[in-house]
């Protein structure tokens, strides 16, 4: 118990964070769906579709990065030992309301009669996707592109349906987000990274205090004044 609560205490922030990003490119991805979808072009719609997912997978890795080499300089110290599914851990917790969402999308399919509402909170989390999730059909046995949905639908196979109206996608699409940040916290952690672009930040020892960055700004403050006094005097 004792365990979970520190670990609640620790990555309860990361966890958040992670489902507000996914809620953010939820709408971003419904945004590329409609406008792609007024373009009626298929190219166009798969590259949106996966540029949106990887824009999405791209922050998660950027959080559970960051929650590694936070982790790091205790884990170095021997302080903390090193798990490398604090990652997995902490995005599980993040996609609860997925996996909310897909086990009552499921219930409803299997027993009831359609997913409803839960299914169109589906769709909504998993924004980010939606534009291969409206491209992509499935006829139960096979996969295939089509924009044409009307003519798919209503073609030779009555089988063929969105990839958004099976049940089992919704636990499908949890499994990326979850892998990624399994691989980012550990790179994080043992000080690897794809891009230099992504800096660890200051340790809280190396962080400015508020006064410190209080005094700061005064300081700079009165270099300004200074050196407009002198800049005055100049041209007197």
């Amino acid at each position: 118990m004792e365990k979970i609560k520190d670990f609640f205490s620790r990555y309860s922030y990361d966890s958040v964070k992670m489902l507000l990003d996914q809620v953010v490119l939820a709408f971003f991805g419904f945004g590329l769906t409609i406008a792609t979808l007024q373009a009626r072009n298929e190219t166009l719609m798969l590259i949106a579709g996966v540029g949106s997912a990887i824009f999405y997978l791209a922050m998660i890795y950027s959080v559970a990065w960051k929650m590694g080499t936070t982790d790091r300089p205790i884990i170095d110290m021997g302080h903390r030992k090193f798990n490398p599914l604090t990652g997995t851990l902490t995005s599980l917790v993040a996609n609860i309301p997925n996996l909310a969402v897909a086990i009552t999308i499921m219930i409803n399919n299997l027993f009831g009669d359609g997913s409803g509402i839960s299914g169109a909170i589906g769709r909504f989390l998993n924004g980010m996707y939606h534009s291969l999730m409206h491209l992509i059909k499935f006829d139960g046995k096979a996969f295939h592109m089509c924009l044409d949905c009307e003519a798919c639908l209503q073609g030779t196979n009555p089988n063929v349906d969105y990839l958004h109206a099976c049940w089992w996608i919704y636990f499908v699409l949890i499994i990326p987000a979850v892998l990624v940040s399994t691989v980012a916290y550990i790179m994080g952690a043992k000080g690897k990274m794809f891009t230099k672009l992504m800096v660890p930040d200051l340790p809280a020892s190396d962080r400015p205090t508020r006064k410190e960055v209080k005094e700061r700004k005064e300081e700079e403050r009165r270099k300004e004044e200074q050196r407009s006094m002198d800049h005055s005097q100049d041209k007197n």
